[in-house]
C-alpha cells in the first residue's frame, strides 16, 4: 500500500501544484491513494490576507479528475486541512456543514499568542511554547471532528537540533489517549526531511509512546506544495508501517 493524504494543490493559497500534474505522477509512481487537502483557515487575518477558496469549485475538480481516472489504479480522495479548528470551531463547524469531504486534517499552526509556528521562527522557542503548542493539540483533538491529527510537531520543522520535550511527554500522552478514543489517525509527515530539521514529525519516541498507548491509525503525509516534493523521502518511513499490523484511514 502507497498513499499520501496530504497534499495542496492550486486551491491552496501557498500551493503551486497542479492537481492533473500530480494525479499523472502519482499514478507513475504507483500509489494506491492520494488525498488532495487543500487549506481552510480562518483566523480573520488569514482570511484578509489570502481570502477562501472557492470550495464548490475544488470539489467539482476533484470530482471531474475522478471521474476522467476512474480506469486507473489510484484512488484520489478530496479532503481539507483545517488550520487551528480548535480556535475557529463555531466558523468550521458552520462551513464544515455545508460541504462535505471525505478526509479532515486538523492541524496547529499558531501559538496562543498568535506566533505562526509553521514557518521559519522569528524568535526561540521557550519551553513554555513547546508546552503552549501541545495543548493547542489536545483542544484540537479533544473537541473538533476530524480524521486525522496532521503533522504534529511542525513547531520544529526549521529547528536544526532536536529539542529536550521530556517535560511535554504528559501532555503527549493525554493527546495520544484521546486520538486512539475517538479513532483519529496520526500523520507521519515527512515534509520535515527536506527542512532544517531533517527528521520525521512527530518523533520517533513520540510515535512510539503512541503505539504503547494503542495508537495503531496511522496517516501518510508529504505536505507537498510543489511537484517536485511529492513522493520526496517516501523511502526514509518506518518499514514497520506498512507491515500489515497498522491502519490508514479510508
Amino acid at each position: 500500500m502507497k498513499i499520501d493524504y496530504h497534499i495542496h494543490t492550486e486551491y491552496s493559497y501557498d500551493s503551486r501544484l497542479k492537481a492533473l500534474d500530480l494525479i499523472y505522477r502519482a499514478i507513475e509512481l504507483k500509489y494506491d491513494k492520494i488525498a488532495i487537502t487543500e487549506h481552510l483557515d480562518l483566523f480573520p487575518w488569514e482570511l484578509a490576507r489570502y481570502g477562501l477558496p472557492s470550495f464548490s469549485r475544488y470539489i467539482k475538480q476533484v470530482d471531474a479528475l475522478k471521474e476522467q481516472f476512474a480506469s486507473a489504479p489510484l484512488r484520489i480522495i478530496c479532503g481539507v486541512e483545517v488550520g487551528d479548528f480548535q480556535r475557529v470551531k463555531p466558523f468550521a463547524d458552520e462551513f464544515l456543514a455545508q460541504v462535505e469531504f471525505e478526509l479532515r486534517l486538523g492541524a496547529v499552526h499558531f501559538l496562543s499568542d498568535h506566533t505562526n509556528v509553521a514557518i521559519p521562527l522569528k524568535r526561540e522557542l521557550t519551553a513554555a511554547d513547546h508546552e503552549d503548542y501541545y495543548r493547542q493539540n489536545l483542544a484540537l483533538v479533544t473537541g473538533c471532528d476530524i480524521d486525522v491529527l496532521a503533522h504534529l510537531g511542525v513547531h520544529k520543522r526549521y529547528l536544526e537540533e532536536q529539542p529536550d520535550e521530556s517535560h511535554c511527554r504528559g501532555l503527549l500522552t493525554d493527546i495520544f489517549q484521546v486520538m486512539v478514543e475517538r479513532r483519529i489517525a496520526l500523520e507521519i509527515n515527512f515534509s520535515s526531511l527536506r527542512k532544517p530539521y531533517a527528521r520525521l514529525l512527530p518523533d520517533l519516541w513520540q510515535i512510539e509512546l503512541y503505539r504503547s498507548l494503542g495508537g495503531k491509525l496511522f496517516s501518510i503525509g508529504s505536505d507537498a506544495h510543489l511537484l517536485e516534493h511529492f513522493d520526496l523521502n517516501y523511502e526514509q518511513l518506518p518499514p514497520w508501517l506498512f507491515s500489515g499490523e497498522m491502519e490508514f484511514p479510508l
